[in-house]
């Protein structure tokens, strides 16, 4: 098994809210763009995914099934949440299947057709894991883990394992104070696009509703044709993720912000908590024609 890993650092921080241009989420002090909970998992939801080596389809039945995962091991790669998988299930196909005491995750990439297992899910320790699925499936072919944490990749690093650095696909991760205050010579840039954007538009922010996921559809069909999705298969893919997740906008259960200039919505961005420290930001969208929007 070949394994191919990328991680993300954090600098802690005393925030106690994220705050992403009037977007608040209580309780993270990080934001990747890309309160711990105690689960009892139902047995019979865990029965309903196949034993390994078979697989099935994710569907949105499976939501509450991996939350309660996702809650238990507080993940910090931003695939790990139900919206994630869900939303780009059209695109990279996610399928399910049960080994011992977790949950496994296999997805196939669009940007480069590769099919990679990711984490798997439960309190197992990632060498146990592999030393385990090798020693009960010697014959069997399994693809490489992908999305694994620093600590994750030295462990299998200690035991001979191959780990390759995955560049492309790093997430970001930032402070949200630093996002807020937006503070220093680093941010000087976009303190100044920010400032032009707002003396020459009529700016207003809006918690997104019914009402601005209808307009939020007509800006990301305006970016499509701008951007001409249909001859992107990336693009196309984040498209439909973003039409699937407006659809099911009430049972993912995010949060999201819009931005309207001169009454028209111009501007959205969609988040979730992916750990007690940490949000993830899943989409955002500007209208790139007007500067320093992208910013706000």
């Amino acid at each position: 098994m070949n394994i191919c890993a990328f991680s993300s650092h954090c600098q802690k921080s005393s925030a106690t809210a994220n705050v992403i241009s009037g977007l608040v989420i209580p309780c993270q002090t990080h934001i990747i763009k890309g309160c711990k909970h105690s689960h009892i998992l139902s047995v019979d939801l865990v029965m309903y995914v196949p034993e390994f080596p078979s697989f099935r389809n994710l569907t949105r039945d499976d939501k509450m099934l991996l939350d309660g995962f996702f809650h238990s091991i507080q993940p910090l790669i931003s695939e790990l949440t139900f919206t994630n998988l869900f939303v780009w299930n059209s695109s990279e196909p996610v399928l399910l299947s049960r080994f011992e005491e977790t949950i496994m995750l296999q997805r196939a990439r669009i940007r480069d057709a590769k099919t990679c297992l990711l984490p798997p899910l439960g309190r197992q320790i990632i060498t146990d894991f592999v030393r385990s699925i090798r020693t009960q499936n010697p014959n069997n072919h399994l693809p490489p883990l992908y999305g694994l944490t620093a600590e994750e990749s030295e462990m299998l690093v200690k035991e001979g394992w191959k780990v390759t650095s995955d560049r492309d696909d790093w997430d970001y991760v930032y402070l949200t104070s630093d996002l807020a205050d937006l503070p220093g010579d680093k941010y000087h840039s976009k303190r100044n696009f920010i400032r032009r954007c707002l003396s020459e538009n009529d700016c207003r922010y809006a918690s997104i509703g019914p009402q601005e996921i209808s307009d939020c559809l007509q800006l990301q069909t305006k970016w499509c044709n701008l951007r001409k999705c249909s001859e992107d298969p990336s693009l196309e893919g984040e498209n439909t993720a973003i039409r699937t997740f407006f659809e099911n906008y009430e049972l993912l259960g995010t949060t999201g912000g819009a931005v309207y200039v001169n009454d028209k919505l111009e501007a959205f961005t969609v988040a979730e908590p992916l750990n007690k420290e940490t949000a993830v930001i899943h989409f955002e969208k500007a209208n790139p024609k007007i500067d320093g929007l992208y910013q706000v």
